[in-house]
């Protein structure tokens, strides 16, 4: 074995490249020194410590241990996508007519469609979810306001598939004046309106995704 001498200043450099690199062997007993660029169970992408050159190759054609070794990685280093889409719904609406007042109170809710663009299935995943509501007020609209939240469990979805969840309903207010009666306040009537959302996708208690309608919106 041959011995260095590592200089001071660049002796932490060198202990994390160290901690980085591994040594492969493949099912005919060939060597590789290189780490892990990336991973799934079927694939795996090395960089050669020798020249850096990246390569690509299917996990199977790996040791037992190596096999095991890159399985492990891939589960822990996954980054998660998603595509979100979604829809506005009214579940149902009833009506108002109390003294000078007509309209509906109505309930409304999302429904989000996902599909994983992972390269791996996604399982065991809940979405945090964070409903924005706009409210109608006399002197124009006020900022948007979080009224409902909660988490649904995302059942497993294949790579390249699509997920659903229902969020809960939102109460919308729509009234207005009846003929010859006024609002003190002097707006002609109130209608809020759904503002947006946002998302947090879970598993294993660590985030692994995001998504909002609006960077201001946030998930608590």
């Amino acid at each position: 074995m041959k011995a260095y001498v590592i200089h001071p200043v660049f002796a932490l450099i060198l202990m994390t490249t160290a901690i980085r690199a591994r040594e492969f062997t493949d099912l005919q007993g060939r060597k590789l020194d290189a780490e892990i660029v990336s991973a799934t169970n079927e694939q795996v992408t090395l960089k050669r410590a020798s020249d850096g050159r990246a390569i690509t190759a299917n996990v199977s054609v790996f040791s037992d241990e190596d096999q095991k070794f890159i399985r492990e990685y891939a589960a822990a280093n996954v980054k998660y996508s998603f595509e979100v889409r979604y829809t506005k719904k009214k579940k149902d609406e009833k009506k108002l007519d109390q003294g000078g007042v007509q309209g509906t109170m109505e309930n409304w809710y999302y429904l989000l469609t996902f599909r994983n663009l992972s390269v791996v299935d996604a399982e065991g995943v809940t979405v945090e979810y964070s409903i924005y509501m706009k409210e109608a007020a006399a002197n124009g609209r006020t900022p948007a306001r979080q009224v409902a939240s909660g988490t649904e469990k995302l059942e497993s979805v294949r790579k390249n598939a699509t997920g659903m969840i229902e969020t809960r309903t939102v109460e919308i207010a729509r009234f207005r004046p009846k003929p010859g009666y006024y609002f003190k306040s002097g707006e002609g009537g109130k209608s809020d309106q759904l503002a947006g959302f946002a998302l947090k996708f879970m598993k294993d208690g660590k985030e692994i995704f995001t998504y909002t309608t609006n960077p201001d919106f946030t998930t608590k």
